[in-house]
């Protein structure tokens, strides 16, 4: 079975419109190296080919759109090679983060079709997207507190550009939205019915596309207007019913020297509103207590990078992650034996030195950052 399947549609006006479907149903589509080895060749392939204008990613099913990361053979790798170095990883990582790169500066409209859960690494697919269509299906989450990761693959990029108390809260907590949630932090562009999906592609088909990617543009976002999916058949907001919450807890955070130890304490202090919110604070307690430290170092650091040095800071964090314990742990508590019991190597937020902390910050390979070459690229 191709990891990927892929296609071309012929268009009324003459041209055509690139289909990737990513293909691992069972996965719920998460991406694994081929994937991205093979999607990564495909765009560069259509980006050169005149007459294909446009291109849309979907997963295969209604489940996901992607629900992350394959991280069977990262964690194989992991176990292997303990505290590094780690060849798979360092090239997991890399591929990745070029493939989300390709994405946000792809010169040419990218579509994504995000109903079902779209997550971490699968989020950072969508999110690069210039056109992030959601359903009422959508459910958009950045769970990697759970697996003592980092919220990765372009996240660093979007978490700081939202208000500081909606990014920490989402990346803290990995509570889930909805699509209209993804609105309203910029994540997601329109709001579709899912069951309106054929129509939407064949509005695109009969549309009439030119050679001028800004005018494709506007042709998707006309479409896809004019399907909105009215408010009454989608799922209220989550973070719209518990803005003032949410703003309260991390805003007095974010006044302390260590603001995920605080949000600890906060969190620990506060009856839970509804269950959405009690979900999301029982996340964050069971989560990992490195990823919550380095979660606000992030965002922090991330503050004015550009898009390439924020993916050269994400890759020092990514490497650093595969050759610390948690990361291995977290997986196999959650996802391998699923005992749901990670022994994290500090046992709380207050135990986690600083110094470790920033560590994860420091690219260990010598030679240079192997992506140092987007930075130039954005110039061009």
């Amino acid at each position: 079975m191709e990891p990927v399947l892929f296609e071309t549609r012929d268009t009324r006006s003459g041209h055509r419109v690139g289909v990737a479907t990513l293909n691992s149903e069972k996965t719920l589509n998460s991406l694994s190296l081929p994937m991205i080895d093979l999607l990564t060749a495909k765009l560069h392939a259509w980006r050169e080919d005149e007459s294909v204008v446009a291109i849309l990613i979907q997963g295969a099913g209604e489940r996901a759109f992607s629900a992350g990361g394959d991280i069977q053979d990262l964690y194989k790798s992991m176990r292997e090679h303990p505290g590094g170095p780690n060849p798979y990883a360092d090239a997991f990582f890399e591929r990745e983060y070029r493939l989300d790169f390709l994405l946000h500066t792809y010169p040419k409209p990218v579509i994504a079709w995000a109903t079902g859960f779209v997550m971490g690494g699968g989020l950072g697919v969508m999110a690069a997207c210039s056109h992030r269509i959601g359903t009422e299906q959508s459910r958009i989450a950045m769970p990697e507190i759970t697996i003592g990761l980092f919220p990765d693959a372009g996240a660093t990029w979007f978490l700081a550009r939202m208000p500081a108390h909606l990014s920490h809260f989402i990346a803290w907590t990995g509570c889930q939205l909805t699509a209209r949630d993804g609105q309203r932090v910029g994540l997601i562009d329109h709001v579709v019915r899912a069951g309106d999906k054929q129509a939407l592609f064949d509005a695109l088909i009969n549309a009439n596309w030119t050679l001028d990617a800004a005018m494709n543009g506007e042709l998707i976002d006309e479409a896809a207007h004019r399907m909105a999916a009215s408010a009454e058949a989608l799922p209220p907001e989550a973070l719209a019913g518990h803005e003032n919450t949410i703003l309260a807890l991390v805003t007095e955070s974010l006044r302390h020297k260590r603001p995920a130890t605080r949000f600890g304490e906060l969190v620990s202090g506060v009856e839970p509103e509804d269950d959405w919110l009690s979900r999301a604070f029982a996340t964050f307690r069971a989560g990992c207590p490195v990823t919550a430290h380095v979660v606000h170092e992030q965002i922090t650091r991330a503050q004015g990078l550009s898009l390439g040095k924020t993916f050269e800071l994400e890759l020092a964090i990514a490497i650093q992650c595969s050759r610390h314990p948690d990361f291995v742990e977290g997986i196999r508590a959650r996802l391998i034996d699923r005992d749901n019991t990670p022994a994290w190597r500090h046992a709380s937020l207050a135990e986690v030195p600083e110094d470790y902390v920033n560590e994860h910050f420091v690219l260990p390979v010598a030679g240079g950052n192997p992506l140092r070459d987007l930075a130039a690229k954005e110039a061009t």
